[in-house]
């Protein structure tokens, strides 16, 4: 499943970059309304949607995949449901989408607005993993999974 979104009605941000920081290290930005309408697209987020899924048409119109539009929407309902709740604390939702030998690891935050619910925000942050990336993704996805074993020593409590 893909949406088209038309570029003209978002915002994208220049191609200027910083010689100082690789592209590979620059995240992409995807900005959402709560109305789930694209408000903010950075170059490099397109970069990596077209390098995942191959299917960016022209014209000024942006193909996402199906696992971004899933995280959006996930995001949203979870928005909405703090928003009835009155709970105005942003929480984020991440994934690794990996696909043509990429792995993209996507974080997704959910922004309510206490003054006006219409303002939250939905944010997706794209970020290409490498190799050495990749690992450490592994790894911190290991111990968010596995209970934290500790052990006392000397009256301190330390992690292993």
């Amino acid at each position: 499943m893909s949406i088209l979104a038309g570029a003209s009605r978002a915002f994208v941000a220049s191609g200027l970059q910083v010689n100082t920081v690789s592209n590979m290290s620059t995240p992409g930005i995807l900005v959402f309304s709560r109305a789930l309408q694209l408000q903010y697209v950075n170059r490099r987020a397109i970069e990596l949607i077209r390098n995942i899924c191959k299917t960016v048409a022209e014209l000024g119109a942006i193909v996402f995949p199906a696992r971004v539009l899933e995280l959006r929407n996930q995001i949203k309902e979870r928005l909405d449901d703090r928003l009835k709740a009155n709970n105005w604390e942003p929480f984020e939702v991440s994934r690794v989408v990996s696909e043509r030998a990429r792995r993209v690891l996507l974080r997704g935050f959910g922004q309510p607005d206490r003054a006006a619910s219409h303002y939250s925000r939905i944010i997706i942050v794209l970020q290409e993993l490498r190799s050495k990336e990749k690992g450490r993704s592994q790894q911190m996805h290991a111990r968010m999974k596995a209970p934290e074993r500790q052990t006392a020593g000397g009256g301190l409590l330390v992690h292993s």
